[in-house]
């Protein structure tokens, strides 16, 4: 074959294209980024669990912190705790992807951003900035939130969220092995706000919504951050977008596949994505190693974490109003979130008013992540 042309042409190489990049072979990986896993835009959380399904050993090369405890906290500032032992990691996600990168069998050039797509009989040209044209079979869209492929070739629309997130130094220690996630509909009306460490006096600290995101994250600077941990220094900017509704699109046209963040993957309740990233990658290169690309949508959206459902607990989640947040932590502050896991345990839930009221609405909740699922990365 001439040099330019290939089986697959993966386009992006964050954890995604990465992790398709490890099982295909006559293939070749195009990045606008200069170099792996930059810019950070994200919190770098992953669980044990993500890790363990690709088969990757976690290394401490490239991990920041270990997250024994995932804490929720209530309007009220009251919380609820999920604790076990190495629940997932917070990543050096440079050094992380670089690892990914290293696993590949495909050659990666990066500084060569995608412009344009044309197909020539069976065979798809895909356009550079620099004058560059590269032929393959298959394309693999994994260029993130902002997708060139999905805007493209797929007549697709998808939920964008914008988040504000900084690196932030603390004047006062931050328990490193502890996540912090706080809900507030009136303070923070279309997300959470997170605190999620990267060593005793770092941590990555953000929100995600649709309007007002300066003044929101000044405020819980100001208000919830400042009292407790002291004085803080904004670092470094780690600002981007998260995407989800992939489940309700079409993810593969003409043998073009979308994955991760471009498929709008992302796990709608809590925003993670380098899980879902990372198999839908594997999932798209063993549909083209096996001749089945066909099959790859099918797999894909029979899978727990991909499902529809966790779009409708999303809205419920996040239609709740403090009154109902405060109860359910109320409830549930001397116990295990996943005590949320057996219906019958949620009797207790329905001496509260407000929880009672809602009744029809937090037992769907509660009975869609129990049976999909959810994970912080």
């Amino acid at each position: 074959m001439p040099n330019n042309t290939f089986e697959t042409i993966v386009i992006g190489a964050g954890p995604a294209g990465l992790t398709a990049g490890k099982y295909l072979k006559n293939s070749l990986i195009l990045d606008k980024k200069k170099e792996i896993g930059y810019p950070v835009q994200c919190a770098e959380a992953i669980s044990q669990e993500s890790l363990l399904k690709q088969g990757i050993k976690p290394d401490p090369a490239w991990i920041s912190t270990t997250i024994n405890i995932i804490e929720i906290v209530a309007p009220s500032g009251k919380k609820v705790s999920l604790k076990g032992k190495e629940l997932g990691y917070i990543l050096n996600r440079p050094l992380f992807e670089k690892y990914l990168a290293q696993q590949c069998q495909t050659e990666i050039k990066l500084e060569h951003k995608v412009v344009d797509f044309k197909k020539q009989g069976d065979t798809w040209e895909v356009y550079t900035d620099q004058g560059n044209v590269f032929r393959s079979k298959y394309i693999i869209g994994a260029d993130g939130p902002l997708s060139v492929t999905r805007a493209k070739l797929f007549q697709e629309k998808i939920e964008i969220l914008p988040t504000l997130e900084y690196l932030v130094e603390l004047e006062k220690e931050v328990n490193p092995s502890i996540i912090r996630m706080y809900f507030d509909k009136e303070k923070f009306p279309e997300g959470y706000v997170w605190i999620f460490p990267k060593d005793k006096n770092k941590a990555n600290i953000g929100l995600g919504g649709k309007r007002e995101l300066d003044k929101r994250f000044q405020y819980f600077m100001d208000k919830i951050v400042k009292p407790e941990f002291g004085n803080y220094q904004l670092l470094e900017n780690r600002s981007g977008t998260i995407t989800w509704g992939g489940a309700r699109i079409k993810l593969f046209n003409d043998n073009v596949f979308l994955v991760g963040d471009a498929g709008a993957l992302i796990d709608p309740i809590l925003g993670g994505g380098m899980n879902n990233a990372m198999v839908s990658g594997q999932i798209a290169a063993e549909c083209i190693n096996n001749n089945s690309p066909h099959a790859f949508e099918k797999r894909i959206k029979e899978l727990p974490y991909f499902s529809p459902e966790l779009i409708t607990a999303q809205e419920i989640l996040y239609s709740l109003p403090n009154s109902v947040l405060n109860e359910i932590i109320e409830v549930m502050e001397d116990k295990e979130i996943s005590q949320l896991k057996n219906i019958s345990s949620l009797k207790s839930f329905f001496s509260k008013p407000n929880l009672r009221s809602r009744a029809f609405s937090l037992l769907r909740l509660f009975s869609i992540l129990y049976k999909n699922g959810t994970s912080f990365g």
